[in-house]
């Protein structure tokens, strides 16, 4: 899927490109006759313009196929995938964490119903349970990381899921290791090392609101520096902070779970 494509560069402008700057044009008179000259005669301007509008229409498409040229021959995410694979590149960003608190959602998508695990060394798409652990934990630099992990299994439509079996949970150890494609924010997978993480453990399940809001500010798909992925900027750490209190707080002692969910691989 991160190929280069001629369909795809060349499609949406030869599709499309030709319509769009003639509907423009007589959006934009019509709205300029509605508005302040009724007695413009459109037909009349059209015709004298077609020349000119032949013209915008060309160098509209041939701009758009540029762009889209660029944009597919010099993504580096695309040019990752290409080439990078094979050689092992990637760009590491290490944190050393001091304790961790894991929280619970149940938030399931649509759009995004199935997970894609390595299975015997092949990369297979499960269904996606909607369930998944968040880990807030505090680095020796003084931050919020946040960390989420997804488990496969059966949906139910209902506020609270169902938790994995602890042996299934994420394990975070003090050491952490975050893997990149160089020079984009295509984060590859973390890996966990040195002494058990002190975490608390609760049953917190979070609500909608707050797993949207934890989503965003934990940057783990759209940012732009200096926004780091999975580190959580100053600015929010206080409501982070706050987050943390109220899953202490209201977490009673976790109840025993069935061993109801497919295996999760080793992170």
């Amino acid at each position: 899927m991160h190929d280069f494509s001629w369909l795809v560069v060349l499609l949406p402008p030869l599709s499309m490109g030709p319509v769009l700057p003639g509907v423009v044009f007589l959006a934009c008179l019509g709205l300029v006759q509605k508005l302040f000259a009724p007695d413009l005669d459109v037909d009349r301007i059209v015709g004298d313009s077609l020349g000119w509008l032949a013209l915008a229409t060309l160098l509209f498409v041939a701009g758009w196929i540029l762009s889209n040229y660029l944009r597919d021959s010099r993504d580096p995410t695309k040019h990752y995938w290409q080439s990078m694979p094979d050689q092992g590149l990637v760009e590491l960003e290490r944190h050393t964490l001091i304790s961790a608190i894991s929280l619970w959602a149940n938030d399931f998508d649509p759009d995004c119903s199935s997970l894609m695990l390595w299975k015997n060394d092949k990369l297979v798409r499960v269904q996606s349970s909607g369930v998944s652990q968040w880990i807030l934990a505090m680095t020796t630099a003084g931050h919020w990381l946040v960390l989420k992990e997804e488990f496969p299994g059966d949906f139910f439509y209902r506020r609270v899921g169902q938790m994995p079996a602890p042996q299934k949970q994420m394990q975070p150890r003090q050491q952490l290791a975050i893997a990149f494609a160089p020079g984009t924010q295509l984060a590859l997978g973390r890996r966990f090392d040195g002494a058990p993480l002190p975490m608390t453990q609760t049953s917190y399940w979070m609500s909608a609101d707050e797993i949207k809001r934890l989503a965003q500010i934990a940057h783990h798909w759209m940012f732009f520096p200096p926004d780091r992925y999975a580190v959580v900027n100053a600015d929010d750490a206080g409501w982070v902070r706050r987050l943390a209190d109220k899953a202490l707080a209201s977490a009673g002692p976790l109840p025993a779970q069935p061993d109801v969910m497919a295996d999760c691989p080793p992170t």
